[in-house]
């Protein structure tokens, strides 16, 4: 798969040579460089555009995100927020109303674009997240399934429960049962 990085600033035959060289130093496989664009040949989505920008920065350059891009990561960085466990959800909470208002953008764009990017629904996406919070917090703490559920907004623990199971094939106690087999705690102790 190949992208298309877009460079401010990149004017001559020498900035091109630099830029080359900085990316190689960051071990970016390149296709081609040209004037204000590098063509990566990427397995994944390059997406850590804040370090690129961290060393082009300093020789005059400045790395461009396409306004996709920075929009997923604002989900991202709302849905991490939203799911983090100190979230105070209010009544009749809805993640589309949160992303449409922090965003200021009808939601319809927001999935649509998302989805474009990331090849997955902002549900999905979600429900993965949520899943990933709740083996956190059932692996590092001893929160109550009760709790995790309010803290992940959970409609109710058999909520939580039937959707771990969907996505996992385990039941959360099952999953923390292996858990304390692995690490060798016993229950009660």
């Amino acid at each position: 798969m190949q992208q298309t990085i877009f460079i401010k600033g990149m004017v001559c035959n020498r900035c091109i040579t630099t830029v080359t060289n900085e990316l190689n130093r960051l071990g970016i496989e390149l296709d081609e460089v040209n004037l204000g664009e590098v063509k990566l040949a990427v397995k994944d989505p390059f997406s850590d555009y804040e370090a690129l920008n961290n060393k082009l920065n300093p020789l005059g350059f400045e790395v461009l995100e396409n306004k996709r891009t920075k929009l997923v990561k604002q989900v991202k960085n709302i849905v991490a927020q939203v799911y983090s466990g100190d979230y105070d959800f209010p009544y009749h909470f809805r993640i589309s109303d949160v992303l449409a208002k922090s965003l200021g953008r009808d939601y319809e764009y927001i999935s649509h674009e998302f989805s474009a990017e990331e090849g997955t629904t902002i549900e999905r996406y979600v429900i993965d997240y949520r899943i990933e919070k709740i083996k956190e917090f059932l692996a590092y703490t001893s929160l109550s399934l009760a709790d995790i559920s309010f803290r992940l907004g959970f409609s109710s623990v058999a909520h939580l429960s039937r959707q771990f199971k969907q996505v996992t094939g385990l039941n959360p106690s099952h999953f923390k049962q292996i858990r304390d087999d692995r690490s060798g705690i016993q229950p009660g102790n």
